[in-house]
């Protein structure tokens, strides 16, 4: 059937959207292809893992679409698709190249974030870049993993490698592959997951030609312009309903894994009209530790506007260009060379959690703080078990904890924080492929920052070794956990234990610690996890949440419990049918009810006559200054 066109604006614009989607879904089919072939579970399982289309334009490479599996990626591609393009000759590309680039400073995000683009050509034009990235499991370097804690500079961390050509006319160059397969640990999953971040850009020039054969190039084009300009259009609104002014706010990591000095994170955020800006000055100064960043958080942070303003539309240039984002050279937000940038997680955690504060003051509909980085773990080395003799493997776990109450529900339990919004990994495949156990993964009662609409739940993360492992921790909130907002209370700071001779029937507890050396955490003087009164470090092997070189011997376990998400408004205000709920759930404890919230539970029942006098008292002592909202801590400890 032929369709005659009918050149009415309304029309037009139906035939853009049509084609818009049909570009977003061209990046799904390639993220799709990738995850469906990746031979790590970072890419597979984890969603660590995102595609992009960008169109070349006389502004430079816009990304016109692309599907996330991790929502940084999302933010930082226009970036990377820049820096790339600029130290690139254009006209000497041919079709089927595909360069690969790590570098943090040409806009990745750290050196295990890896990036494939590959142009589109079109009457002998390269009109577009198809765009790959995914986090390898090891690219070398000292450390198994990416998170080299304890480093100081680039140096010692993975390979790091400018704009580089990878495959030639479809073709892989030997010299490229054999500098990155023999400088890693695991180069068999490298080796894969390389083809498979190829293979996806494959597919999805395919597809994009296809598309442009069907509607010709000029129509296409509009299309990506369109695309752009409608989420532009969504976030131009969203910031044009926040009141104009400065809105400041600040947040803290607990250390950079060298000194032990708290490092400020700043923000002003400056509403003007439908623009605004996000300045970082008077953030911390660039830290010895690997915990800061390089570009990235230009874009990185503007994740927590479009999760306030502009939920719905989705994420391409457009969500950018109402923002400029302002990084002080030399601070925590933009390290300069040869800083370390391998733990990215902790800043970025930041960056959302201070602007998300920030706009929570102009306009009211604030939301409590996440978890954090929670706990990252990296895990490797070289199988023991009978028929894997001598395999080298390489895994990543993260283990998630709550994101905050908001002014209208409680957070949501149980998950990544909003930087990856990745997955756990799926367990029985993390068992088959690893000498790994992963014997405990569930919420743990009272790591929930109490409030009017509570946190998210934190959980327990225990995995057992049968070869020994080498293991990386990184973790932050670890001294005091995800503050509350509007009077909430903070969540559970995180803890770790190393455990020998783990039996399952002996240590399947929790909150039963004997025979769990502690790795990390505040501890009262009989061992006791006490985020109130405790002090970091007392009684553990470390003195900070991010380390590396930690040996799990075959036979060993590790266990974390890591908190939830901050409380948002008075927990006194809170219904006490829904504090009564959470008691059936296994969520909060009695005890924990009773001190932060003031419900009264007799027989699984509110006692309405004894809430209504305890919270009369605990509001009084609270206006004499002797009660505060306790800070989420599991109440029944066994030492």
């Amino acid at each position: 059937m032929t369709i005659t066109p009918v050149t009415t604006d309304r029309v037009v614009d139906i035939e853009l959207d049509i084609l818009r989607h049909g570009l977003t879904e061209v990046a799904r089919e390639m993220l799709d292809s990738l995850m469906r072939s990746a031979f790590s579970p970072v890419c597979r399982d984890i969603l660590d893992c995102t595609s992009a289309i960008h169109m070349r334009t006389d502004d430079g490479w816009e990304t016109v679409a692309l599907w996330e599996g991790c929502m940084q990626h999302a933010f930082t591609a226009p970036h990377i698709a820049n820096f790339v393009m600029e130290d690139w000759d254009i006209d000497r590309m041919q079709p089927g190249d595909v360069i690969f680039v790590n570098d943090p400073w040409r806009g990745t995000i750290h050196q295990s974030d890896v990036n494939l683009l590959r142009p589109v050509f079109v009457d002998g034009r390269v009109e577009f870049l198809l765009h790959s990235t995914s986090h390898l499991v090891d690219l070398g370097g000292a450390i198994p993993g990416g998170f080299s804690n304890g480093t100081q500079t680039h140096f010692e961390e993975q390979l790091k490698l400018p704009p580089t050509l990878l495959y030639a006319n479809d073709i892989p160059v030997r010299s490229a592959f054999n500098f990155i397969l023999e400088n890693n640990r695991v180069p068999q999953l490298v080796l894969g997951d390389l083809r498979a971040l190829h293979g996806c850009l494959v597919v999805g020039e395919r597809q994009l030609q296809e598309i442009i054969a069907r509607s010709g190039l000029e129509k296409v084009r509009a299309a990506g312009r369109y695309a752009i300009e409608a989420t532009e259009a969504g976030m131009r609104r969203g910031i044009a309903s926040i009141p104009d002014g400065d809105y400041a706010a600040e947040d803290f990591l607990d250390e950079d894994g060298i000194g032990d000095e708290p490092v400020p994170v700043a923000v002003t955020v400056k509403v003007r009209g439908d623009s605004m800006e996000i300045d970082f000055s008077g953030s911390g100064r660039q830290p010895l530790g690997n915990c800061g960043t390089a570009w990235c958080e230009a874009t990185r942070c503007i994740e927590a506007v479009k999760l306030m303003v502009d939920p719905s539309t989705p994420v391409n240039s457009g969500t950018l260009r109402p923002i400029e984002t302002l990084l002080p050279p030399g601070s925590v937000v933009q390290v300069l060379p040869p800083s370390s940038c391998s733990n990215h997680a902790d800043i970025g955690a930041r960056g959302i959690n201070v602007v998300t504060r920030a706009l929570s003051r102009a306009t009211g509909d604030s939301f409590a703080c996440d978890t954090g980085t929670a706990v990252v773990v990296s895990l490797g080395g070289i199988d023991t078990r009978p028929g894997h003799e001598g395999t080298p493997w390489g895994a990543f776990a993260l283990a998630g904890g709550g994101w905050g109450g908001t002014w209208k529900e409680d957070g949501v339990s149980f998950c990544v924080i909003p930087i990856g919004n990745c997955r756990t990994s799926v367990q029985e495949h993390l068992e088959i492929e690893s000498p790994l156990v992963v014997v405990q993964h569930e919420m743990v009662i009272d790591t929930a920052g109490a409030g009017r609409f509570r946190g998210g739940a934190g959980s327990v993360y225990s995995i057992y070794a049968e070869s020994d492992t080498m293991v990386t921790i990184t973790a932050d909130r670890v001294r005091i956990g995800a503050p509350g907002s509007q009077g909430g209370g903070a969540g559970a700071p995180a803890y770790g234990w190393y455990i020998e001779d783990f039996d399952l029937a002996r240590h399947g507890d929790p909150l039963d610690l004997r025979g769990a050396e502690p790795l990390f955490g505040m501890f009262d003087e009989a061992g006791r996890p006490d985020p109130d009164h405790g002090e970091f470090g007392r009684g553990a092997r470390y003195r900070t949440g991010k380390f590396s070189g930690l040996v799990l011997k075959a036979g060993d376990a590790l266990r974390f419990v890591i908190g939830g998400g901050g409380g948002w408004g008075d927990p006194l205000e809170r219904d006490a049918q829904r504090v009564a709920a959470d008691v059936r759930a296994g969520l909060v404890s009695h005890e924990f009810a009773t001190d932060a919230y003031g419900v009264v539970i007799a027989d699984g029942v509110v006692d309405a006559e004894a809430t209504t006098a305890r919270r009369a008292h605990l509001a009084a002592d609270r206006t004499q200054g002797r009660w505060q909202v306790p800070v989420a801590t599991p109440r029944t400890w066994t030492l």
